[in-house]
């Protein structure tokens, strides 16, 4: 489709999937770090503002990554990730929901016997 062997746009691929996660530990320990200073909720607009705003930033790194790599302007990779975008967006919003919803539930699981301990030496 692009005119481009496999080995030249696999290798595209691994550096945009590695460009991702990094971007998404980096983004993501950020929005942590706002949600605790300014103690809001993670209510479904906000989740949608942070899929919003964790692919904005991808686009600013893989576009100019894109376009240097396959050797086409900024409108055009732009155009090509603009498809990646409407598949990874609804992704982005699931992942990191499910991630948050099975985090809170693992930590509540392991908090349980501290406060069993802590209830039993209240009542002894």
């Amino acid at each position: 489709m692009l005119g481009k062997s496999l080995l030249h746009t696999g290798a595209l691929t691994l550096a945009v999937s590695t460009l991702a996660m990094l971007w998404n530990m980096a983004y993501t320990a950020g929005f942590d770090r706002a949600q605790r200073h300014w103690g809001f909720e993670r209510t479904p607009k906000v989740r949608v503002i942070h899929a919003l705003l964790f692919e904005l930033g991808l686009i600013v790194a893989t576009v100019p990554l894109a376009a240097w790599w396959l050797s086409i302007g900024l409108v055009q990779a732009f155009v090509l990730d603009i498809g990646l975008l409407l598949f990874f967006l609804p992704y982005t919003l699931g992942f990191n929901w499910a991630y948050d919803v099975l985090r809170e539930r693992w930590l509540a699981r392991d908090a349980t016997p501290v406060l069993e301990v802590v209830e039993a030496r209240g009542r002894t």
